[in-house]
């Protein structure tokens, strides 16, 4: 069995010529266009425009995706929201419920704050 002999090796190395260099790369080279190939950008249909939602109007904040949150804290889509109603998207609202009244009311006479209740 014969064992791999590095100095044998690299004398045989170094007898060999030396081969010419190849001509390095330009880097202005201009990019071929395959006659095959077509050119989308003249028949693509252009993009929709996308409406903008005011920010201010999603108060409970957005999804790591960038949705936004309803008040019960679901997640839905640009589509969605729009399609939600004030209630759906916001909620009460700092608002309260009151039985005399029968409507969600910010501030009422008939409603009992703890303070009165001496809590």
């Amino acid at each position: 069995m014969k064992l791999f002999d590095p100095r044998a090796e690299l004398a045989e190395i170094r007898k060999q010529r030396p081969t010419a260099a190849t001509p390095a790369t330009s880097a202005t080279q201009t990019a071929k266009t395959h006659p095959h190939v077509a050119k989308v950008a003249d028949v693509a249909v252009p993009r929709p425009e996308i409406s903008e939602i005011p920010t201010n109007d999603m108060g409970h904040g957005f999804a790591i995706n960038g949705h936004p949150k309803t008040w019960t804290g679901n997640i839905v889509s640009l589509d969605a929201w729009r399609g939600l109603s004030d209630w759906e998207r916001h909620g009460p609202n700092g608002r309260v419920w009151c039985g005399v009244c029968r409507e969600w009311i910010a501030d009422c006479e008939h409603i009992k704050t703890t303070k009165e209740y001496g809590l």
